[in-house]
């Protein structure tokens, strides 16, 4: 039975007004979602690089992926009536946040929430529910450099495409979805994921279900903001994690007979990480919310801030959890640099930084030159 009910609508954070307060704490239902995300992302967490080698990955994937839709988290954001879960992009955001935290090796933002988004807005109803019960896996095709889903006809990369059945594209012509196969997996400097490329003349595969009708434009930027949200939990995760590890260990690493932590260079460091994790949670929470709540060009502007936020945070995170670590985090032996890698990747998937604050500079000047 899916530990997440998949008929009704789970809870979201309270958003009701109080005079001038707004309460976006978390209900009991999602802290205890939460916790079960916890729970399952401690089982699938690598117990060392090696875990996470091609053939190690390849061994255990089918497994790893049974737990997670089994539990009821694949499509978890997408509406009910659409074949989903029934709950919301908040929802999705505490499960991401624990699964990147642990490195766990499933591809859950890829199959997990950007396909079942896609096809729900599709109206895809049997393959939502297809890709959420776990009996088919596909995996959107970026562009090679990442910036955004490919189009039928030019080459891409199949994201999260770890036991991918086939990569899902935009067809221009018709304007809805394609399934097409998929070809070898390609290097990636995350060694969590798994991306395999995909020629531009790939051939187009029937999945035995419906793949929905046209998307439209605000569809495609809903669905945007849908996945910058959760890549922002993403990295959220992964820098939390860095640091809860980091804090332990100078906690408890002695030098000069005292913890290491007790010296002032090595608090500021952690306290300088707190902060942007700190911020980097509160950005990606707003960002999530809005994915559901607000207006799409709204909600699209409050998802790319979040995700600058966080690709600029998780980075620097990364580089100041490495030197708490001191010599220790410099090896390959230690997962520092898997979680370094893993942010280093997220921040690239539909724009770092960067891109994200051009894009939001954009979209603020014209609204003023048509105001």
């Amino acid at each position: 039975m899916p530990l997440i009910d998949r008929t009704g609508r789970a809870p979201q954070i309270h958003a009701a007004m109080e005079g001038s307060e707004v309460d976006v704490r978390l209900t009991d239902e999602q802290r205890m979602l939460s916790k079960t995300a916890i729970l399952i992302a401690a089982d699938l967490a690598p117990d060392a690089v090696g875990a996470l080698v091609s053939q190690q990955k390849q061994s255990r994937h089918a497994a790893q992926w049974a737990i997670v839709a089994e539990a009821g988290l694949v499509g978890l954001h997408v509406p009910a009536d659409l074949g989903g879960g029934g709950g919301t992009v908040v929802d999705a955001a505490l499960v991401v946040e624990q699964l990147a935290g642990a490195l766990a090796p499933v591809p859950y933002v890829g199959a997990g929430v950007w396909a079942p988004a896609l096809l729900a807005h599709a109206h895809a109803y049997e393959a939502t529910a297809a890709v959420g019960s776990g009996r088919l896996r596909l995996s959107p095709v970026l562009r090679r450099d990442l910036s955004g889903l490919a189009r039928r006809g030019e080459p891409g990369v199949a994201f999260d495409a770890q036991g991918a059945h086939t990569g899902l594209l935009i067809d221009e012509d018709s304007g809805g979805l394609r399934a097409v196969s998929l070809g070898e997996p390609t290097r990636s400097i995350d060694l969590t994921r798994t991306l395999r490329s995909v020629p531009a003349d790939a051939s187009t595969v029937d999945v035995g279900v419906p793949l929905g009708g046209v998307l439209t434009a605000d569809s495609l930027q809903r669905v945007d903001a849908v996945v910058l949200a959760l890549l922002a939990a993403d990295l959220l995760g992964v820098m939390q994690r860095a640091l809860d590890e980091a804090v332990r260990y100078v906690s408890h690493r002695e030098q000069f007979g005292v913890p290491v932590g007790s010296f002032q260079a090595v608090a500021h460091l952690a306290a300088h990480a707190a902060t942007l994790v700190e911020g980097a949670r509160s950005s990606m929470w707003h960002g999530a919310w809005a994915a559901d709540e607000l207006p799409t060009s709204v909600a699209l502007l409050a998802a790319r801030q979040a995700k600058a936020f966080c690709s600029a945070a998780g980075r620097e995170v990364g580089e100041l959890t490495i030197q708490m670590f001191g010599g220790i985090g410099l090896t390959w032996e230690h997962l520092s640099h898997v979680r370094q890698r893993r942010a280093l990747m997220t921040s690239r998937v539909l724009g770092d930084e960067s891109a994200q604050y051009a894009a939001i500079a954009d979209e603020r000047l014209a609204a003023r030159e048509t105001a």
